[in-house]
């Protein structure tokens, strides 16, 4: 599926802050306390930008199979590009807004490579290019 942000969070693209921590994240989203496409998020794990995880589907011992690149967050809404190893290492970007419940996970999209920075991100979701290799995984909602 080609990508196709939802139009809410091409709108918040220019108030989002960038973050270069998992660790600085709300709490909610390092506890994992959320779900992607129906599947609960607890116990996830992240390395920081640059730390050691599991690139391979060789597991590294004490590492985690994700490893943030980046993210960006306003009080509403946080999209985390992160990498995930093992047999096809890939490059996500998560969306999760906030809601009364708490964060939702509202859209997904995989790509080759990874974005170089909050800029690269803005460019990519505005202007979504049929080139860039990042598809769109799905849609959670009326966001």
């Amino acid at each position: 599926m080609p990508l196709a942000p939802p139009p809410a969070i091409v709108q918040q693209l220019g108030e989002v802050q960038q973050i270069d921590r998992f660790s600085s994240l709300p709490a909610p989203i390092v506890a994992g306390s959320f779900s992607v496409d129906g599947v609960s998020a607890a116990g996830w794990k992240m390395a920081e930008p640059g730390g050691a995880f599991s690139a391979t589907d060789v597991p590294v011992p004490d590492a985690p199979a994700r490893r943030l690149i980046f993210a960006a967050c306003d009080p509403k809404l946080c999209l985390v590009h992160y990498e995930r190893g093992g047999v096809a290492h890939i490059y996500l970007i998560l969306a999760l807004s906030q809601t009364n419940a708490g964060w939702k996970t509202v859209w997904e999209a995989v790509g080759p490579k990874p974005l170089a920075n909050l800029d690269a991100m803005r460019a990519l979701l505005r202007h979504p290019s049929s080139g860039s290799g990042w598809t769109q995984q799905w849609v959670k909602g009326d966001f």
